[in-house]
């Protein structure tokens, strides 16, 4: 596995329409994006490379955000990773950080500056 690309942010969304806007987003701030329908793409996905944040959804088809959030932290025990920080969107309550093991919840819906703040607390900015 490669060593995390410093501004690489792994989107993990079921709904290509979101992701769409989310990932273009991400790209126009500078960042470099990865779009994954599901947890077992981006599972996958972050094996060739490990990216630097994670930004999934809670609910989506065959692999939750939660079990997603702990293949992971697996992942990157055996493959001698620095754990990425994790914002898990979701409509449900904002307890679910803990239960999840994301670092934040990202109330759904959002408005895209939450996500531009998120990904400078966690990453800093691009040049």
């Amino acid at each position: 596995m490669e060593t995390p690309e410093r501004f690489l942010v792994l989107i993990v969304e079921d709904e290509g329409s979101i992701a769409g806007v989310v990932s273009a987003f991400v790209e126009d701030l500078g960042y470099h994006a990865m779009v994954a329908p599901h947890g077992v793409a981006a599972l996958e996905m972050a094996r060739v490379r490990w990216p630097a944040l994670v930004l999934t959804d809670y609910m989506m088809p065959l692999m939750s955000g939660s079990r997603l959030v702990a293949e992971l932290r697996a992942e990157a025990v055996s493959g001698g990773h620095t754990m990425p920080p994790i914002i898990l969107m979701s409509a449900v309550s904002p307890g679910l950080s803990e239960l999840a093991g994301a670092d934040v919840v990202l109330p759904k819906p959002f408005d895209l500056a939450q996500v531009e703040a998120l990904l400078e607390r966690f990453l800093g900015r691009p040049a």
